[in-house]
């Protein structure tokens, strides 16, 4: 039996992957703000990873610092695939990046070059 996703993580998914951050952050509030059961830190934590990339694009490297940390908080409870999202290789990635993004920010430097997870169904 195939998995039935809502398509709205389907199209904040798509948004995420084409840089769309604050699109993506848009569509899963959405379901966020819908959602009062378990699922709620999940949504919350891809909304600040996204939030996290949009203000590493802005060149505010605390902003995306302090979203990153807090949205890995919310996704560690989670197994590596949830509701058909993989977690695993993501969240490696902004763990990765959040790193790298520290060391510039301690040393003063304005950016670093980072490379963008993406956000993958598992079918």
């Amino acid at each position: 039996m195939e998995a039935e996703f809502d398509g709205r993580l389907i199209k904040g998914i798509e948004q995420f992957n084409h840089g769309l951050f604050f699109e993506c952050h848009e569509t899963l509030e959405e379901i966020w703000i819908e959602e009062h059961g378990t699922d709620r830190d999940f949504y919350q934590g891809i909304i600040q990873i996204a939030a996290g990339y949009l203000k590493w694009e802005q060149g505010v490297l605390i902003g995306a610092i302090k979203l990153w940390r807090s949205g890995l908080r919310k996704l560690e409870p989670y197994d590596s695939v949830h509701l058909g999202v993989k977690l695993g290789p993501f969240v490696k990635q902004v763990r990765e990046n959040l790193t790298k993004v520290e060391q510039a920010h301690a040393k003063g430097e304005d950016s670093a070059a980072l490379v963008v997870p993406v956000l993958s169904l598992s079918f």
